[in-house]
């Protein structure tokens, strides 16, 4: 559950990668990737919900994410987990249990989790067709839905709305395999942050106690 909402966050702030299908979905997904590599920093907090029909289970919460560039620090506090990444290195904490786990990036994470490989990766990855046009809180946004090509994973579809005005990610709609919906909002967004390389260095020598758990 933990790598499908990971997976569903990074796909609405970085974009999932997609295969060269619909002309029109490629038209608007190429406009948000430029737009998106233009901006020198990225800060967003977010909404999200877990639905799972079968378990009974309807969770809601909110998080903050950072990015610049390839690094990204990504912060859930009800669910005691924040996510620190350099471009090389990888680190896990849990707030809890105080413990972080230190990997290096290709090891620890797909292709849909990286956001360094991204922008990369448009020839694979999905499938994707434009499905409408529609007005989101207020917004005129673009949707778009995202199959997987590869039939393992986690993902089952992705819908992405896209704000039409300054062609970014207005949310998405995540269904998992496992039943789990995860519905992600943006709610507010900032693109002029200067934060400088060591704003994406976790130093577990701040944390006193911490159990640092090193898989490089």
């Amino acid at each position: 559950m933990k790598r499908l909402f990971l997976i569903s966050i990074l796909s609405v702030f970085v974009l999932a990668g997609y295969a060269q299908q619909d002309a029109k979905a490629k038209e608007i997904l190429e406009k948000v990737t430029k737009t998106t590599q233009s901006l020198a920093s990225l800060d967003a907090k977010f909404s999200f919900e877990m639905n799972n029909k079968a378990e009974n289970i309807k969770d809601k919460s909110v998080g903050s994410i950072v990015l610049k560039n390839k690094k990204y620090k990504l912060n859930i506090p009800q669910m005691g987990l924040q996510v620190t990444c350099d471009g090389k290195t990888i680190w896990t904490y849990m707030v809890n249990s105080n413990e972080v786990t230190v990997a290096n990036l290709d090891e620890s994470t797909d292709e849909l989790m990286d956001p360094a490989k991204i922008f990369t990766i448009y020839e694979k990855g999905f499938n994707y067709k434009f499905i409408s046009e529609t007005v989101e809180a207020g917004v005129p946004v673009y949707n778009i839905e995202l199959t997987p090509q590869k039939p393992s994973g986690d993902v089952q579809k992705i819908k992405l709305m896209i704000n039409k005005q300054k062609m970014l990610i207005h949310g998405a709609v995540m269904t998992g395999k496992d039943g789990n919906t995860i519905i992600v909002a943006v709610t507010q967004l900032k693109t002029d942050g200067v934060y400088a390389d060591s704003d994406f260095v976790f130093d577990s020598k701040k944390y006193k106690g911490i159990e640092v758990i090193d898989m490089r």
